[in-house]
């Protein structure tokens, strides 16, 4: 059935949860995109133009603090999410749906939007390199992950609401970012510290490793015979597949070759 440009606008815009629609950057998908168009432009272009004859500056208490918050940040929302989280009772009723109440769904649904706020706050991850001319360490990978787990995390807040499978994507990449904040917070401490900081490969496994646990969720559900969209279940092993390439790509980069 075909829609017109009103009813496509329409759609567009409506929330799956009309209470989130006021929130910060969920009304409209112009904002998330703005916000990212303004962070690659940042990183492509005025960044490294504004630091281009300066000299690198030494962030290490402002590092401090921050990789401290996030840290902080990371381990509320994996203890929140945690606590609500009931994946493997949904595969163990017939209908494949918790039950909650609206002011429970509502709860749940913040802790998502919090998320969001949280990969917003991540993007200062680049900044801070761009300020102490850490260039090297702006890959590909580094911006394409940093831009579109914003759009990922926005989609699925928007127009899928309160699902099982993203609270086990929040629990898990908020607990690998409590220890990769935590290596951080070390390196920012000094040279004196190198020796210690030996583990960076395993976190580096870690998060190839949770790209995986979506997609095997869906299709645990759809073995079960829950009802899960055709289109909504191709968006997310598609990027799955994207990230574990990326991921993959840059530990062969990393460790393979400086270990031979």
């Amino acid at each position: 059935m075909g829609y017109s440009v009103t009813e496509l606008a329409a759609l567009v815009y409506r929330s799956k949860d009309s209470r989130a629609h006021e929130w910060f950057l969920m009304s409209s998908p112009m904002k998330p995109t703005a916000l990212v168009l303004a962070y690659i432009l940042i990183v492509v272009r005025i960044g490294p133009g504004l630091m281009k004859d300066r000299a690198p500056y030494n962030l290490k208490y402002i590092l401090t603090i921050y990789n401290i918050f996030q840290m902080i940040f990371n381990s509320y929302l994996f203890i929140m999410v945690w606590n609500e989280m009931q994946a493997i009772r949904s595969l163990m009723i017939s209908n494949c749906q918790i039950d909650r109440t609206d002011e429970k769904l509502l709860e749940c649904l913040s802790f998502g939007w919090l998320y969001l706020i949280n990969k917003v706050v991540d993007l200062f991850d680049t900044i801070f390199m761009i300020l102490r001319k850490k260039n090297d360490q702006i890959t590909f990978l580094h911006v394409y992950h940093h831009s579109i787990m914003i759009y990922l995390t926005w989609f699925g807040i928007k127009y899928m609401g309160v699902r099982e499978e993203f609270g086990i994507i929040i629990t898990i990449n908020t607990a690998i970012h409590v220890i990769m904040y935590f290596y951080y917070l070390v390196a920012a401490m000094g040279p004196q510290y190198q020796k210690y900081l030996r583990w960076k490969i395993y976190i580096t496994k870690i998060q190839i490793g949770q790209f995986l646990m979506a997609p095997l969720y869906i299709f645990a559900s759809v073995v079960k015979g829950c009802q899960i969209s055709k289109p909504y279940t191709f968006w997310v092993t598609i990027h799955a597949c994207i990230f574990i390439y990326l991921f993959v790509d840059f530990y062969r980069k990393a460790y393979k070759k400086s270990s031979g």
